[in-house]
């Protein structure tokens, strides 16, 4: 089963490659280790102003709480299926991630073995991600991340200067 921490580690490759602590700013608001303030409001202003160290245990809890156990993760068998899966779900949120999860399970299924697109991970989701062909199904994460990440920046032109760091982010 796989491990939340490699893919923590996977997710700041991402977020601070260099786990400075940097603070950037996008249509998330503030964001520091992948928590953005949009969807954190409840985050004290030392999370964002306060040492980096400090901040990447917070970040890192939230990140296990919020994203890792929400999706479960931990009963993911390929540790490189997982890591992307937290991935998206920390880039563009638990629902959607899922869903694309569940639409990649379904494009592989068979008829009969299919799951609702419902963007909650549960036993079938489960069930049908594991027994996936894994390198097809990872295949599958990035090309539906890559469609994303396309569709943000066609609808949102502001966001477009995101695009080349969200297509790396999309085929890692």
């Amino acid at each position: 089963m796989a491990d939340f921490k490699p893919a923590f580690a996977f997710v700041l490759q991402h977020e601070d490659s260099t786990r400075s602590g940097k603070v950037t700013v996008d249509a998330g608001g503030r964001t520091r280790f992948g928590i953005a303030e949009r969807f954190h409001p409840d985050l004290p202003e030392e999370f964002f102003t306060g040492a980096a160290e400090d901040a990447l245990a917070e970040a890192e809890k939230i990140e296990e709480r919020e994203y890792w156990d929400a999706m479960r993760l931990a009963e993911v068998e390929n540790q490189n299926v997982a890591n992307k899966l937290f991935d998206m779900g920390v880039n563009i949120g638990v629902r959607q991630a899922a869903a694309y999860a569940q639409r990649a399970a379904n494009a592989l299924a068979a008829v009969n073995a299919r799951v609702a697109e419902d963007g909650v991970i549960g036993p079938r989701t489960l069930a049908a991600i594991n027994t996936a062909d894994q390198i097809a199904y990872y295949q599958l994460l990035c090309e539906l991340s890559a469609a994303h990440y396309q569709h943000l920046a066609a609808v949102n032109p502001a966001q477009a200067v995101n695009l080349k760091g969200w297509m790396k982010r999309a085929e890692a």
